[in-house]
């Protein structure tokens, strides 16, 4: 290298973050390899989402600045071109990932708060103390994982006290969990969670330490800690309701505490020392509580988009209902705030009878989804092979048992509807189906069996009535009879009936709707604790078929 290329450096290269607001250090290299990532073990750590774990490195031998990718994802770039390795030079622009970019500087130039750190000596020197709790508190800014925060605590605290030995523990239910360990390779990571000083510090709820004037534990002697020092991390709670009702008195919550260790015996932990340590769990109890509820709001988005997703793949699920010349045929379904249960089914059968059913499988979400998805198929399977129906439901019972690893149950009620008139009709555990007759009165028809997939002997009776032109049958699911009012009076099986009387010669989609509406409003507009889901056939017969046709 010619004297010309070494001339261009006057010092060690400094990284200067191109945007003054970015929430990324001012790194001046003085080491000769340094690794740059979100990894809190690196030696640069840019908290930043866009940026790799373990990102690239730079290489300084004191006349050359060498950039080198460590297969990130996000790519590195020198001056906008992505480069695998490349010599950087003065002036040049670093971008690690799509976001994070460095002006590199030969800068001999630094802050003062710089010189002055580089200046103090001593485990105590406070200006190099409050230089790392300025860059932890920027690197906490900008982390969102709860995984990166957790080590960039515990290694500042290490840092700061000169420690051996840390833990970060975080309280959740009661339960205490250690989320970060120093040395990372250490093999026993639940020694913080027994430390005696832990508790202290925890039920104190402040910086406790043990050495010259508290005597080391047992423990503590037999792990060769001479010296150690814990704080808590502590969030106020405020908390929230009403204006008038609002509070200004916050409660006080410890959600963890940091434990670090020494394992030699010198100058004991000072009050500066202890000071320190309480400043940074304060900032460090923030971060941690703000990452674990973006964790949190993270996972419950990815739960909602999940429910949304398998809530569309329900609805395709839901067949389109066949219509036969003897009948009018309607079904509608509200799942409850997530994934239903609820499933209804038509088929035409080879002697062109009409078969319908309204179930409900037990449970919400994409189990009962699925339970149902089967539920559907069998039906349909049992139907086109032209089953009896008092063979259908024992069918579908051995099918339920045997292939139905979260024991989920089904209720279901079922009708097969010739164009006579004839209505067989079988109910397994559901709801009482109901008969309304063109005279307004109405026949409930009560379950003839218990409920499927649990019980391998059962049995179901099979109830034959006889439709006149113009009496309509009514499934429906208990999100209807189990509307309750803000009383907490139930709708029941006496508000179906009550509201059916009162509607006989209506079309099959007007008494659906009438039916909806009156639970509805028996719950005062709220919404409804279950699915609701309607199947409503009504029998045309010989004449009103005919009109309909022509």
């Amino acid at each position: 290298m010619s004297q010309g290329e070494r001339s261009e450096w006057g010092s060690a290269p400094t990284l200067v973050p191109r945007d003054p607001g970015a929430l990324v250090p001012r790194v001046r290299v003085q080491q000769s390899v340094m690794r740059m990532g979100r990894d809190p073990a690196c030696d640069i750590v840019i908290a930043e989402p866009t940026v790799s774990r373990r990102h690239a490195k730079v290489s300084w031998d004191g006349h050359e600045f060498v950039v080198e990718d460590l297969g990130s994802s996000g790519g590195t770039f020198v001056n906008d071109e992505k480069v695998q390795r490349a010599v950087v030079k003065p002036g040049d622009v670093l971008r690690i990932g799509p976001r994070t970019e460095y002006v590199v500087q030969a800068d001999e130039s630094s802050s003062a708060l710089e010189m002055v750190a580089e200046q103090s000596s001593g485990e105590g020197g406070g200006v190099r103390q409050l230089q790392v709790l300025l860059e932890v508190a920027r690197a906490l800014n900008a982390a969102t994982v709860l995984d990166d925060v957790v080590h960039i605590v515990l290694q500042a605290a290490v840092r700061l006290l000169r420690a051996d030995r840390g833990c970060l523990i975080l309280v959740e239910n009661g339960e205490r969990r250690t989320v970060a360990s120093y040395p990372r390779d250490v093999a026993e990571t639940a020694w913080g969670q027994r430390s005696s000083l832990f508790e202290r510090a925890l039920s104190e709820r402040r910086a406790v330490h043990v050495g010259m004037e508290v005597s080391p534990s047992t423990t503590m002697v037999a792990r060769g800690a001479a010296l150690a020092v814990a704080a808590p991390l502590l969030v106020a709670r405020r908390p929230f309701g009403r204006a008038e009702e609002a509070s200004f008195i916050a409660t006080v919550e410890v959600i963890g505490g940091i434990l670090v260790e020494r394992a030699t015996a010198g100058k004991p932990f000072g009050r500066e020392d202890l000071a320190v340590l309480e400043s940074l769990a304060a900032d460090a109890a923030v971060a941690v509580d703000s990452a674990k509820l973006y964790k949190e709001a993270r996972e419950k988005a990815k739960t909602d988009h999940e429910m949304a997703l398998a809530r569309n793949i329900q609805s395709a699920l839901l067949p389109a209902l066949p219509q036969v010349p003897y009948a009018e045929v309607f079904a509608v379904s509200h799942p409850a705030r997530s994934v239903g249960g609820d499933l209804y089914q038509g088929a035409v059968r080879q002697d062109g009878s009409l078969a319908v059913a309204l179930g409900d499988v037990s449970g919400k979400g994409v189990p009962a989804a699925l339970i149902m998805a089967m539920v559907q198929g069998m039906l349909g399977l049992l139907h086109e092979l032209g089953q009896p129906i008092e063979l259908v439901l024992p069918a579908l019972n051995r099918s339920l048992i045997e292939h139905n690893p979260g024991n989920k149950f089904v209720t279901l009620g079922m009708g097969v509807l010739s164009q006579d008139g004839t209505l067989a009709l079988t109910n397994g555990g559901h709801c009482p189906l109901a008969v309304l007759r063109r005279d307004r009165s109405v026949q409930l028809v009560t379950p003839r069996g218990p409920i499927l997939g649990l019980l391998p002997a059962a049995t179901w009776g099979v109830e034959t009535v006889q439709m006149a032109p113009g009496d309509t049958i009514v499934f429906y699911s208990d999100g209807i009879s189990e509307s309750f009012s803000p009383t907490d009076e139930e709708f029941g099986i006496e508000g179906v009936r009550k509201t059916l009387e009162g509607f006989s010669g209506s079309t099959a989609e007007e008494l659906a709707d009438a039916l909806l509406e009156a639970a509805a409003a028996h719950r005062a507009g709220r919404e409804a604790e279950d699915d609701v889901t309607l199947l409503v056939v009504r029998y045309l017969g010989g004449d009103e078929a005919r009109e309909q046709r022509g």
